[in-house]
């Protein structure tokens, strides 16, 4: 009976961690603002792959995760950790993009509402 206790947990953590693995996937081409034909064409995959791999339904190659993290223009690691955390270094990614589109007169705004929310 603990043969198929663990085969079972075995199989259920293997689904988890395609989902989770596929909802990472999403997030960062999300925040890469790519849309799921685009990344496909930059990794070499079709659209279809790369939504069988957000869904966790597909796995990409071992060979092409390098391709993904480049075109995602994220660290391979980045893939394999939890993004639901307190402290999201994401969304710090996130407000740098959007910095990069800023003109000055916006990032001088900027500075000094951080300014006056952090007491600086």
């Amino acid at each position: 009976m603990e043969l198929v206790t663990f085969k079972y947990y075995h199989i259920n953590m293997a689904k988890d961690f395609k989902k989770n693995f596929g909802a990472r996937v999403k997030h960062y081409r999300n925040l890469a603002n790519l849309s799921q034909e685009k990344l496909a064409e930059k990794v070499g995959l079709s659209p279809h792959t790369i939504s069988y791999i957000e869904r966790g339904k597909n796995n990409i190659s071992f060979t092409k995760l390098p391709v993904l993290c480049a075109a995602l223009e994220i660290e391979p690691y980045q893939l394999f950790i939890n993004i639901d955390n307190k402290e999201n270094p994401d969304k710090i990614e996130t407000i740098n993009k959007m910095l990069k589109t800023a003109n000055a007169r916006q990032i001088n705004i900027l500075m000094n509402i951080i300014s006056g929310i952090l007491d600086i």
